[in-house]
């Protein structure tokens, strides 16, 4: 799909070629114009729609990471990624973001201030190779290689753009960024995540195409921005225009998904003003076989949730090395019970719970993400979906 930017782009130079066209001496004949033209036109297209599929793509990549296979779902969208990579033998999910410069791709899966695993590799069309780096231990340094081969099954919708309220000063301004992993028709469950995501956004499901949808939502921010701030003036914002200025990231990716379920992840940035903006995930797990969106209620028998925050407990000391008689306050959390909040993500190894910033901890701690392995559940699992769970 075209961008808005390589849209207008397009449409000025056809203008300007059948402008030129007119006005070529009248001994030209008209067939030998039309020729001229339509080459010119089709040689345009190529180049605009080469461009922009390069722009974004989504891929599942699959390989090692020294001995260990892995697989890795990836979002591409200009120069940024986000995405997330798992362990074949334990299928825990963990979310990292990107950034490729030509064919230079590296990848950070932040844990916390301490540690972090780091991918620095070349991607050379559907393989992406290099090494694997654990900071807690940057010793070990492994070699990594993966190939991706479903390139036809997904593609990655996404629309950006920036405006200054006053051209000549960098604040106030507004910027939106929105994408989405969208399944194409040989996807075997395309239009039932298809029309999920669009309930995710509130976007009603219909002829219009998906890129059509995010470009008019793009606008209307930027409108939007422009208009509630139109009395603002210049010299007012020489200082502290910044704290006028909006933000929005919103981006839909796959976490996991098979022929049982499709696991989503949502991140959501924004800024309003202020010393920093806000942001978090929301995790969305479809039934594919049943065609519904799953509640922990769906999953977890009435006993087995309200024996969840002890599992919940347990797995985050264990995560975070801390003694399990130690309280969670004690541990830094702002709970003495971790809630079972609703927002979480389930894969044939694990059920993960996700807790946003000052939800359960301070914003410098981050995301809290706690893994309950799969053999910890299966007792308290409904037993419609202890299928969705395999040894």
């Amino acid at each position: 799909m075209l961008n808005e930017e390589l849209y207008n782009c397009f449409c000025t130079t056809i203008f300007i070629i059948l402008l030129t066209a007119g006005n070529r001496r009248s001994h030209l004949k008209t067939t030998e114009k039309m020729k001229k033209i339509a080459f010119l036109l089709l040689l345009m297209l190529a180049v605009v729609n080469s461009h922009a599929a390069d722009k974004s793509w989504f891929k599942v990549f699959k390989g090692k990471i020294g001995d260990y296979p892995v697989t890795m779902n990836v979002s591409c969208f200009g120069n940024d990624l986000r995405g997330y990579y798992y362990y074949d033998k334990y299928k825990k999910p963990m979310d990292f973001f990107g950034t490729l410069k030509g064919d230079s791709l590296e990848i950070d899966c932040y844990y916390s201030y301490d540690f972090s695993e780091i991918f620095k590799g070349i991607l050379k069309g559907n393989s992406y190779s290099g090494s694997w780096i654990n900071t807690e231990n940057e010793d070990k340094v492994l070699n990594f290689s993966v190939t991706s081969s479903n390139n036809s099954d997904f593609e990655f919708v996404y629309v950006e753009g920036s405006e200054k309220l006053f051209k000549d000063l960098e604040t106030p301004s507004a910027s939106y960024m929105e994408g989405t992993v969208w399944p194409s028709g040989d996807f075997q469950n395309a239009q039932f995540v298809r029309n999920s995501i669009l309930k995710l956004k509130d976007l009603r499901s219909g002829l219009t195409e998906i890129g059509d949808l995010l470009l008019a939502r793009k606008k209307k921010f930027i409108a939007d921005f422009r208009k509630d701030n139109s009395e603002l003036k210049r010299d007012d914002m020489l200082d502290g225009g910044w704290s006028y200025s909006l933000d929005l990231n919103d981006v839909i990716t796959p976490v996991y998904f098979d022929n049982n379920f499709f696991v989503i992840s949502e991140y959501t940035y924004t800024y309003t003003g202020g010393a920093h903006g806000n942001y978090g995930t929301s995790f969305t797990n479809l039934d594919v076989k049943r065609r519904k969106m799953l509640s922990i209620e769906d999953l977890i028998t009435s006993a087995g949730i309200k024996g969840l925050p002890k599992l919940l407990e347990k797995n985050y000391k264990i995560q975070n090395n801390y003694p399990q008689d130690k309280s969670l306050m004690e541990c830094g959390l702002f709970v003495d019970t971790i809630p079972v909040n609703g927002n979480f993500a389930i894969t044939p190894g694990s059920l993960m719970f996700d807790y946003v910033p000052y939800e359960i901890a301070s914003y410098a701690d981050g995301e809290v993400k706690i893994y309950i392995p799969i053999e910890e559940i299966r007792s308290i699992l409904k037993p419609d979906y202890k299928d969705l769970f395999k040894e």
